[in-house]
């Protein structure tokens, strides 16, 4: 049985934090490609140069809000699942209604988190 290899862009401004899911995420035996970045600019820059199957994405980052770049992948029709990665619950259901496939609380969920990837 042949499975498909995923590319995975990690949208997170936390050196630790980005640095413990890119490590994590590298080892997976799924990931084709995986690309870190630190902001929104980035990211989206990113998404025009190359086609991601999935996202993860902080909230709160120095350019602006994850929610701004939900509202822009649905805009220019990317086809891509979005897992929001953040310690502000409370906007949830905004993420999801945007076009989050899952929410994810910073605070407890990274091994959640991980085990979702390597279902992929």
């Amino acid at each position: 049985m042949t499975t498909n290899k995923i590319n995975l862009l990690l949208i997170e401004d936390d050196f630790l934090i980005g640095e413990k899911l890119y490590n994590t995420a590298k080892d997976l035996q799924n990931i084709n490609k995986i690309n870190l970045s630190v902001n929104l600019e980035e990211a989206k820059t990113r998404l025009m140069l190359t086609d991601y199957d999935f996202i993860v994405l902080d909230l709160n980052l120095p350019d602006g809000n994850g929610i701004e770049l939900l509202k822009w992948l649905k805009e220019k029709k990317k086809p891509v699942k979005v897992f929001i990665f953040s310690i502000n619950i409370e906007l949830k259901r905004i993420c999801l209604k945007n076009g989050a496939t899952a929410f994810f609380d910073k605070s407890q969920d990274f091994d959640a988190l991980i085990d979702t990837l390597k279902k992929l």
